[in-house]
C-alpha cells in the first residue's frame, strides 16, 4: 500500500447507536486500500494537532470517500467532538492507509470474523471484501454487543447471510430484553460446533474481549489456524 498524507472533508455523520457514529469523509484525492486498513486522523484541538488512528469501515472498492466507525470515549479528546459539535464540512488531515492485519494476509478458504462493539465497522469492510472479491468456502461472522440496540450494521450483515450461501451470521448480546430470542452472553460462549482447523480468524474489539476470545479458540487446539487481531483500549 502507498502510504501518503492527504486531506478530507466530513460530509455526513450517521448515528449507529447512542455511543457509536459512522463518519463519512470525502477525500482530496483517491486512495487504494485493503480492507483491514486504518488511517491516522489529525484534528486541531485547542491549538494543538491531535492524532488518532481509526479503522476504515467502508468497502475497498470505493476510492474517493472513506467511512470511519467511532465509539464515544467520554473522557477522550477527539471522539466527544462528534457528539458535542457540528463536524459537518470540517476539513481533516489524514495519513494512510496503514495496517498489518489486512485481507491480503488471509489465505485460507475458511474465515471467521469476530467483532466486539464498534469493531463491527472494520469487520464490515473485511466481510465486503470476501463476499464480493475473494471467494471463500465458508465465512462466519459473529458480533458481540452489550444490548440489541448496540448491534452495529445488523441489517448489512444479515443481508450478506441472505444473499450468499457460504456466509453465516450470528449476533450475541450480554444484556437481553425480556422475550428476546437473540443469543445471550459473549461470542466465546457460542463457539461450540465450529471447526477452526485450517482457517483464518479475524478479531476486532477491545483488547480484553479479544484476548478472551482468542484463548477460547486456542483451547480447541486447532491446526493451521492463523489469528489476525485488531485490539484497542
Amino acid at each position: 500500500m502507498n502510504i501518503k498524507k492527504f486531506t478530507g472533508k466530513i460530509n455526513k455523520i450517521i448515528d449507529l447507536s447512542e455511543t457509536a457514529k459512522e463518519i463519512h469523509i470525502s477525500l482530496s484525492e483517491p486512495i487504494d486500500f485493503l480492507s483491514g486498513s486504518f488511517v491516522n486522523l489529525f484534528l486541531g484541538i485547542n491549538g494543538e494537532k491531535t492524532r488518532r488512528a481509526y479503522s476504515i469501515s467502508s468497502s475497498s472498492s470505493l476510492h474517493d470517500e472513506i467511512t470511519l466507525s467511532i465509539r464515544l470515549s467520554p473522557t477522550g479528546t477527539v471522539t466527544p467532538l462528534f457528539w458535542n459539535k457540528n463536524m459537518i464540512d470540517e476539513t481533516v488531515e489524514l495519513m494512510g492507509p496503514l495496517g498489518l492485519n489486512t485481507v491480503d494476509k488471509m489465505k485460507h478458504n475458511k474465515v471467521y470474523l469476530f467483532a466486539f462493539g464498534v469493531g463491527s465497522g472494520v469487520v464490515k469492510s473485511v466481510a465486503d471484501y470476501f463476499a464480493n472479491i475473494k471467494k471463500v468456502e465458508s465465512l462466519v461472522i459473529i458480533t458481540g454487543s452489550r444490548s440489541e440496540d448496540e448491534i452495529l450494521y445488523k441489517e448489512y450483515f444479515n443481508d450478506l447471510a441472505k444473499n450468499f450461501e457460504n456466509i453465516s451470521v450470528m449476533h450475541v448480546v450480554s444484556q437481553l430484553r425480556e422475550g428476546s430470542t437473540v443469543p445471550k452472553g459473549y461470542i466465546q460462549d457460542h463457539l461450540d460446533g465450529f471447526d477452526f482447523n485450517n482457517s483464518d480468524v479475524y478479531v476486532c474489539g477491545q483488547e480484553k474481549a479479544c484476548d478472551q476470545l482468542v484463548e477460547k479458540v486456542k483451547s480447541t487446539n486447532p491446526e493451521d489456524c492463523i489469528f489476525f487481531i485488531e485490539a484497542f483500549h
